[in-house]
């Protein structure tokens, strides 16, 4: 999980401008990192493409946290 942690915290560091000490897998998302819907989709389509993964789009209303993104890819 480190290694995932480290990429998903420097993902959201450059997307929100934020630095990667306060991303924590606690954190959520819309509240904590000001995440709205045009983001989450963005963000999404870069988890995707820098894991190599699908995220279903029914999934994402459930990925509410640092950690659900983590445990999801």
């Amino acid at each position: 999980m480190g290694y995932i942690l480290k990429r998903v915290q420097e993902i959201l560091s450059y997307q929100f401008c934020i630095s990667e000490d306060n991303i924590q897998p606690e954190a959520e998302l819309i509240r904590d990192l000001g995440c709205d819907s045009y983001y989450t989709l963005q963000i999404m389509a870069t988890f995707e493409i820098m894991f190599d993964i699908e995220i279903e789009y029914e999934d994402v209303p459930d990925i509410l946290t640092v950690q659900d993104v983590i445990s999801y890819i």
